[in-house]
């Protein structure tokens, strides 16, 4: 596991809850937060931008980055949902309604009951994805360093959500976590979307079968 610097990356699949996930452990120990910065820059720029300056969290969804060697150049923490089924039928949700998060309830997307549909095409990409994820955890989230120390945290989204102090004590733990700043952070968190997916879908039932037999 690399030694912390200074930055830490949050690696996850697409609608992984890494927003809000990301937001609550920059507010709680007051550092920055680089948004989707990777979605539209190069990694090796990195050190030019402003946030770098101070210590920060890296929002890291491997089809961000070509560079494996990213993984290498800082400790990660890694997040999936256990919930695939939903994180799929959310995914779909989002390409359709175009929103990918809320801070206030009266921008939730209305969805009319059965109106989306899914293909087995984008439920392939989403797979795909899925398994790159966990091919890079097994590749670099479980490396020891030349300390010995690792590997490094896995979190299902749900256990935050149920007990995030236990998480965050969970994170104190590590040893290479030294991020605390002289204050908290006052980032806007998210709030759920509050979709009852399976309504949503008018081929619900064909979904399951594809996650059941995939």
């Amino acid at each position: 596991m690399t030694r912390y610097k200074g930055r830490v990356g949050i690696v996850s699949p697409s609608r992984s809850g890494s927003t809000y996930f990301r937001r609550y452990l920059c507010n709680h120990y007051g550092i920055q937060d680089s948004k989707s910065w990777l979605k539209h820059n190069l990694y090796k720029d990195i050190d030019t931008t402003a946030f770098a300056q101070k210590p920060h969290l890296l929002k890291i969804l491997p089809h961000y980055v070509l560079e494996q060697s990213i993984y290498s150049d800082m400790p990660c923490i890694w997040l999936y949902r256990k919930d695939i089924v939903t994180q799929f039928m959310s995914h779909v949700a989002r390409l359709r309604t175009k929103v990918n998060h809320i801070t206030d309830i009266k921008d939730r997307p209305i969805i009319e009951d059965g109106s989306l549909t899914a293909t087995v095409t984008e439920y392939e990409r989403f797979q795909l994805k899925q398994i790159e994820f966990w091919q890079l955890y097994e590749k670099y989230g479980q490396e020891e360093d030349d300390e010995g120390y690792g590997p490094e945290p896995l979190i299902a989204y749900e256990d935050f959500l149920e007990d995030p102090d236990n998480i965050i004590y969970e994170l104190d733990g590590w040893m290479w976590w030294d991020m605390y700043e002289r204050e908290k952070g006052n980032l806007t968190l998210t709030v759920p979307l509050g979709i009852l997916y399976q309504n949503k879908f008018s081929n619900y039932a064909q979904i399951k079968e594809w996650f059941s037999e995939g």
